[in-house]
């Protein structure tokens, strides 16, 4: 399987030239591996998208899908190939398949667009300067520094889900763990949305004053109440107006302001406070909570109404013990985030990446960023070994040596033990070379990337049994 799956709807690739809902996209790793597809794609060629995204090109031919890929032919010459291909429902389509390199000339992926062909004739592409926006506009999007990491399978099922709901207006609400990314993903919807080029207004429910909280919301007219602004203020619900409004911990809304809201997302009006003005306001919500809203509607501490009214669409974030895949390359990205931040170049060895690796996160992604900026801050000092012993949690792990295993006379035991200690030395090696990209050290080591998963999660269990 490909090593980066970044998905995105592909309505955003080619904004300069046709709208991309009349054309198929397919986009590939360098061996063929699908990245993602537009839905239009999987009608076709005949595929359901949830199969299509685990599939090969040869696959796709082999199976009759489709009769050849110039994909392909475009990975190995290193240069657009363009032809005719045929799918299993006879269709003829006109295919344009583009490698698109980094700056070391390496292959990323390949970008392959399909239209209905026009004519028998194949004419060559008639503006290279067109082509050359169109995927770096597509470069852009897929390696944007605000794109989510998703390593893991479970988070690239979640963006493909992702990317699908953005394009309704229906309310969503996500749930997840204290620091799972709940706000991110919300971002990446509102990215992926229609109403992108409007605001993304967030509001963190617990934080919401009492007393304030009507007036922060929906805000009020000029003399509401004393202490008022002269001219009056405009809430943040309206401040949200043709953009996305997102509710952080909404079960942490009071009652009161429950049905105030309710009566919001039905009627599609909003009043202010000391007003007798209803104003039309139009917006998507998206909703985020880490507690069991089903629950506490039975115990009748959320209002059922509202319950089933954001009820509609759903996802549920893994925390991020469950998804270790992401570990490396969430902390990698932190790394370079916090190196620019404070004008460094720190690198993180392999021993701290280990011990990332292995680390339940109870914290999830926020106790994982907070751990990498620690760690950055630590190489400002001379001794960043007893700044980080000094630390609380678990950047105290950190400062332990990786000590070889050879080298420790202690470790002199079974040869089934010392060839697991070796093995899991070796794949830590390895994995540091490759820059904890999980598919290209799988390659290295000559294994398959689901067996490197299987064998790193096996390593994390034993430590934790020899806790």
């Amino acid at each position: 399987m490909p090593q980066n799956s970044i998905c995105f709807m592909p309505q955003e690739v080619d904004k300069s030239a046709n709208p991309t809902k009349e054309k198929i996209i397919f986009v590939t790793d360098k061996k063929g591996y699908l990245l993602l597809s537009n839905t239009k794609a999987a009608l076709t060629i005949g595929v359901p998208m949830e199969q299509l995204l685990h599939l090969n090109m040869r696959e796709l031919i082999r199976n009759g899908n489709i009769s050849t890929s110039y994909t392909l032919q475009a990975a190995q010459n290193r240069r657009i190939e363009q032809g005719l291909v045929t799918t299993k429902f006879e269709a003829e389509l006109l295919a344009i398949s583009t490698p698109v390199f980094d700056n070391k000339g390496e292959l990323l992926y390949l970008l392959t667009t399909c239209v209905p062909n026009p004519s028998r004739n194949v004419t060559p592409i008639s503006n290279p300067g067109l082509k050359n926006v169109q995927t770096g506009t597509f470069r852009g999007l897929v390696l944007a520094p605000e794109n989510i990491v998703a390593e893991s399978s479970a988070m690239k099922s979640i963006l493909r889900i992702a990317s699908t709901i953005s394009q309704t207006d229906s309310p969503i609400v996500l749930y997840g763990e204290s620091g799972t990314g709940k706000e991110v993903l919300a971002q990446y919807i509102h990215r992926q949305s229609n109403r992108s080029a409007k605001a993304f207004i967030a509001i963190n429910c617990a934080a919401l004053s009492e007393s304030l909280a009507e007036a922060e919301l929906f805000g009020y007219d000029k003399g509401a109440f004393t202490g008022a602004h002269a001219q009056g203020k405009i809430g943040l619900i309206e401040a949200a107006d043709g953009g996305t409004l997102f509710l952080d911990e909404i079960a942490e809304l009071p009652l009161v302001l429950q049905a105030k809201l309710l009566r919001v997302l039905e009627a599609g009006e909003i009043r202010r406070v000391g007003s007798c003005i209803n104003r039309t306001i139009d917006f998507r919500l998206i909703a985020a909570t880490n507690k069991n809203l089903k629950q506490m509607t039975e115990e009748g501490t959320f209002r059922k109404d509202l319950f089933y009214r954001l009820n509609v669409l759903s996802l549920l974030l893994p925390p991020l013990r469950e998804r270790p895949e992401d570990v490396a390359m969430l902390a990698l990205k932190f790394l370079k985030d916090f190196n620019s931040k404070y004008n460094l170049s720190t690198n993180l060895d392999s021993n701290t990446l280990s011990t990332f690796q292995h680390y339940d996160w109870p914290g999830n992604v926020r106790e994982l960023r907070n751990e990498v900026e620690k760690y950055v801050i630590a190489n400002i000092q001379d001794n960043s070994t007893q700044f980080l012993a000094a630390m609380s949690g678990m950047a105290k792990q950190i400062s332990q040596p990786n000590c070889d295993y050879m080298n420790s006379q202690e470790n002199y035991g079974p040869l089934k033990q010392a060839m697991r200690q070796f093995e899991e030395q070796y794949i830590d090696s390895v994995l540091k070379v490759c820059n904890f990209q999980m598919g290209k050290a799988a390659d290295r080591l000559g294994i398959c990337r689901t067996v490197l998963y299987r064998k790193m999660k096996a390593f994390s269990e034993a430590k934790r049994s020899h806790l």
